[in-house]
């Protein structure tokens, strides 16, 4: 029987921007020196099947789980299937909340748990991010591809946490 979570994402690695040009540049690279070069036919042969190997690399680069995003009652679970880690959250407490974009680079490198700026940042790809602060005092930078439906479930944990301090 599956587990129904209050919001669910999952993101795949090859679907970064910031890989997928990396890997088309240099399939096209290998395509364009097949057909322009003179050289023997065994050196034109090795830059096409380096250029198939590249977009078949490509192909299942993007079946591969980076990260993925539960929440299931005030618990965010973090995990990264890639490097076997699982970060946990209690959302009980948030005091800020914002949906803004991630970066103004148009190409961001895929990255779990990277403490920097003063935030802990996840990221796998896309252009918006959900920041928010939790009790402890963390600023945590959480890309996703659903800003929004993460910004509306998170939003009752900050609701929750100012009401309770005005009846005080």
């Amino acid at each position: 029987m599956a587990i129904k979570y209050d919001y669910q994402e999952k993101q795949y690695l090859g679907f970064n921007r910031f890989g997928i040009m990396r890997r088309t540049v240099i399939a096209l690279f290998c395509l364009i020196f097949y057909y322009a070069s003179e050289v023997d036919d065994q050196t034109k042969n090795v830059f096409f099947l380096l250029a198939i190997v590249v977009l078949v690399l490509s192909l299942v680069s993007m079946m591969i789980q980076h990260l993925e995003t539960r929440l299931e009652g005030s618990k965010l679970t973090l995990i990264g299937p890639m490097t076997f880690k699982k970060v946990e959250l209690e959302m009980d407490g948030l005091r800020a909340l914002e949906v803004k974009p991630y970066s103004k680079f148009l190409l961001n490198r895929p990255m779990f748990n990277l403490h920097r700026k003063e935030s802990i940042r996840f990221f796998t790809y896309g252009k918006w991010c959900v920041e928010f602060e939790t009790k402890n005092g963390e600023r945590i930078t959480l890309g996703t591809q659903r800003p929004q439906g993460l910004y509306e479930i998170l939003s009752k944990f900050l609701a929750e946490d100012s009401s309770s301090s005005q009846e005080a």
